[in-house]
């Protein structure tokens, strides 16, 4: 049960982009400089989205998420997600961390292009990641470059399996006040490659699933596609704060195009939900960014 509770959440913070989005647009500040060192908030959130790259079919999720945040100058727990070590180099400009991602399990009889091939399982994506600051010390603006690279593993009944590695290089944008309102935003676009297992997983189609609509297929190694996030988020009160996010995915040029499970060039997934902060510590702390 704890297992699936931990998949679910991941892959729902995913609705929202990346890491630094959930940090971004989920953040509880109520000042730009500073942010309780302790807290405790409900995230409830839920959208729609593909059933894996380049699907032509997707699906309704929604969780409420319980979590702890805690704000330590190199070991941060539930800021952006679950837990972050970080180390900031170059005067801050450079930071290596822990980045981290998730997606939906997909039962094959819910798709059209999968029917009679095995489920696809809740995924866990999770690895380092080396970001660079443009405006290092901006508790306002952000503008990043990160390249992740990151272990996939399938959470199945009995344990959790290795399925590859993700590369993906991300730049990022982050706005606390546009147009000097409350709202803040959020933008992101960035590649993803595939390697070792990665990309048969969503699109080879071994002999024994072939059929005469779905021939046979072998997965090649490389790019995946590029995934384009845009977010909203607005702080009704310094407790509440409320988002919606959306992720385009263009799949063309994709190393497996050719594949029968190669539905759709573009993917378009939806997201959105609230935050409640219901305890914070006394105790507050310089606004790392």
């Amino acid at each position: 049960m704890m297992r699936r509770l931990l998949a679910l959440s991941t892959a729902l913070l995913a609705l929202s982009g990346s890491a630094a989005a959930q940090s971004a647009l989920f953040g509880m500040e109520t000042t730009n400089d500073t942010a309780p060192l302790w807290e405790a908030s409900l995230l409830a959130a839920g959208g729609y989205i593909a059933h894996y790259p380049a699907a032509s079919e997707g699906q309704f999720k929604a969780l409420p998420i319980p979590f702890l945040i805690y704000r330590g100058d190199h070991l941060r727990i539930g800021d952006d997600g679950f837990i972050r070590a970080r180390q900031e180099m170059a005067g801050g400009r450079l930071e290596l961390d822990i980045g981290l991602d998730g997606s939906f399990d997909v039962d094959s009889k819910d798709n059209k292009a999968r029917s009679g091939m095995p489920d696809l399982d809740l995924l866990i994506e999770a690895g380092p990641k080396l970001t660079w600051h443009f405006l290092p010390g901006d508790a306002s603006r952000q503008i990043d470059l990160g390249v992740e690279l990151r272990a996939v593993i399938a959470t199945r009944f009995i344990g959790f399996d290795y399925e590859g590695i993700t590369l993906n290089p991300e730049l990022s944008w982050f706005e606390r006040s546009l147009g000097g309102t409350k709202m803040r935003g959020y933008a992101s676009i960035g590649p993803i490659f595939g390697f070792d297992g990665v990309n048969d997983y969503f699109y080879q189609v071994d002999p024994v699933y072939a059929t005469p609509d779905r021939p046979a297929y072998r997965a090649q190694n490389g790019y995946i596609g590029t995934k384009t996030t845009l977010g909203l988020a607005y702080p009704v009160t310094e407790r509440l704060l409320v988002f919606g996010a959306a992720q385009v995915g263009y799949y063309g040029g994709s190393a497996n195009e050719d594949s029968p499970l190669f539905r759709e060039k573009t993917n378009v997934s939806v997201g959105a939900g609230l935050r409640w902060s219901f305890w914070q510590s006394e105790a507050r702390v310089p606004v790392i960014r």
